[in-house]
């Protein structure tokens, strides 16, 4: 008597490892969409915190919001500040606004500075002028990066 595989089991078994080996490659091909989600999704956030922090940074030591240079609560807006450089201590005006769909900021007469990635796209750029009784003057910013929503709100400390 021989040993060996018939037709029928060698078409059964392979069948099942043309199943086990499809079965693999859908896994690692989700494993890969997963993670180019989040390296996109850390770098939107990213993006969107430098941004954030820079201008929060340029708010705090403004000294006052410049209304009449300023497109306040519209999209897409325009922060004017004046404000003191650090260095020179000679006042400078400061302006953020949206270039396309990027941030940017530039102080003086100086070159405008971008502050978010070119890999992402800022949808909304809103800022809001918020006076706090006769001395002190808050900023609520909001942008939308990649469909995403950032907020925050920040006090001038040289306004009081």
């Amino acid at each position: 008597m021989k040993k060996g595989f018939t037709i029928l089991e060698i078409l059964v078994y392979g069948a099942l490892l043309a199943l086990l080996i499809a079965l693999m490659a859908n896994a690692i091909g989700a494993l890969s969409h997963i993670v180019s989600d989040a390296k996109n999704e850390r770098a939107l956030r990213s993006s969107a915190e430098a941004a954030l922090e820079r201008i929060t940074r340029e708010i705090r030591f403004a000294a006052a919001v410049d209304t009449g240079a300023s497109v306040l609560t519209a999209n897409p807006g325009t922060l004017a500040l004046t404000s003191i450089d650090p260095f020179t201590e000679a006042a400078q005006t400061i302006t953020i606004t949206l270039s396309g769909s990027r941030v940017t900021i530039k102080k003086g007469a100086g070159t405008a500075e971008f502050l978010t990635s070119d890999k992402t796209t800022v949808t909304n750029l809103v800022f809001r002028h918020i006076p706090n009784g006769t001395l002190s003057q808050s900023v609520r910013t909001e942008l939308t990066v990649g469909g995403k929503n950032f907020y925050t709100t920040t006090v001038l400390r040289r306004s009081y």
